[in-house]
């Protein structure tokens, strides 16, 4: 046992395993494997990737605003929801994030305080804030903020943007020590779901986007695009897709967001095609191909259930799969249960929907190898590339 120096740990929901020298957290994560897939024989399971750093590796964070009454005063909270999910934890601190990070958080929640903002209350259905979004760039060190509102209407926007922009970068240092602000964003969300974004953007301040590199390809990163959070253990991840790409081969890309993986495989495969649904992320995955200058790759907007049924009947040979953590459900995995393409890539974050899908999908596939890679150090969570082959 390591003594954890976070005061909210145990208390906050964000880390289970702080706690916990860093070899046997890797041994934990890669025995829950094996017992997860205990019922499949001949599988290979291989020795978990280690990430690189086990802290300050997350350069995203996502955090509920909540409220804290003291006597007659009601405080503005933000952070992570505790253990029990009854409350939200005030966060001072987090080791698993990148500084700058907890810097815009502290900036916000005292930007918040000052103004005055109600935080949104989801039983009343009142009140404003909802969610701090924010990411920084682990290349370019440039960063986005964005402040989740209940509705498009806040008082003042320009006022309110001027003074928070102000908080943030006298928070984050003007010299560029903990990285450059370059947009400040709203995004309405005025359903009353669990879902953190909305599909209304309103540009504050400066511009929607951080560029990012992932090896030699570049990208524009908005606010509510996928990428992977550990951003020194992603091109590992990436190298073990590619290192299952036949040179020469057709490969379809499904859930290809904003077309990382895509991008990464089009140096070895004959031919590319990434099918995403985020019509965003489908323009971002387009203008990432005129970027890179990247001619053998192309995207196809749409969902996944409805684009790749017609694709696999066509002269593809290798499906990559980096579905959410829910999967694939049963209506995708049972389409390509029934396919004749040869092998399967399969990414994933939840071992157990993997384990669910990887059950129907078995049905013409034998599941060949398990590689575990720590994507989330001192967390539960994992990340496993699964590869199936079509029996004979």
């Amino acid at each position: 046992m390591v003594k954890s120096s976070c005061g909210h740990f145990g208390i906050c929901g964000g880390c289970t395993n702080l706690s916990m020298d860093y070899g046997k957290e890797l041994n934990k994560k890669e025995q829950f494997l094996k017992e997860t897939f205990s019922a499949f024989r001949h599988v290979e399971i291989r020795p978990i990737l280690a990430s690189p750093t086990s802290e300050l590796y997350r350069h995203k964070l996502q955090l509920p605003f909540g409220r804290r009454v003291i006597g007659k005063k009601v405080i503005t909270t933000l952070g992570l929801f505790n253990r029990e999910s009854t409350f939200i934890v005030d966060q001072n601190e987090c080791l698993i994030q990148e500084q700058a990070l907890t810097e815009i958080t502290l900036a916000v929640k005292l930007w918040a305080r000052k103004e005055g903002l109600p935080p949104y209350n989801e039983k009343s259905k009142r009140g404003i804030l909802k969610y701090l979004v924010a990411r920084k760039s682990f290349t370019t060190k440039e960063i986005l903020v964005g402040i989740v509102t209940a509705q498009e209407h806040i008082p003042h926007p320009k006022d309110l943007s001027k003074r928070l922009h102000n908080h943030i970068t006298d928070r984050i240092g003007k010299s560029g020590k903990y990285g450059k602000l370059v947009g400040i964003i709203q995004n309405i969300n005025t359903r009353h779901t669990s879902m953190a974004l909305g599909r209304e953007e309103n540009l504050l301040w400066g511009r929607p986007y951080i560029n990012e590199s992932i090896g030699k390809y570049r990208f524009r990163v908005g606010l509510s695009t996928f990428l992977q959070v550990n951003p020194s253990q992603t091109p590992s991840l990436y190298n073990l897709i590619l290192d299952e790409i036949e040179k020469g081969s057709r490969v379809i890309d499904a859930y290809s967001g904003i077309g990382t993986i895509s991008l990464w495989l089009s140096g070895v495969a004959k031919e590319v095609i990434g099918l995403e649904e985020n019509p965003n992320s489908h323009k971002t995955a387009i203008e990432a191909l005129k970027n890179n200058h990247v001619s053998n790759v192309k995207f196809r907007k749409g969902r996944v259930s409805e684009t790749l049924p017609m694709l696999l009947a066509q002269d593809y040979s290798t499906v990559v799969l980096d579905p959410p953590r829910s999967g694939l459900g049963e209506e995708v995995a049972l389409e390509l249960a029934n396919s004749r393409i040869q092998k399967i890539i399969y990414v994933s974050c939840d071992p157990i929907s993997l384990r669910d899908d990887v059950r129907i999908l078995s049905k013409n596939y034998y599941l060949s190898s398990l590689q575990p890679v720590d994507m989330f150090p001192k967390t539960d969570h994992l990340e496993t590339v699964a590869v199936l082959n079509r029996k004979a």
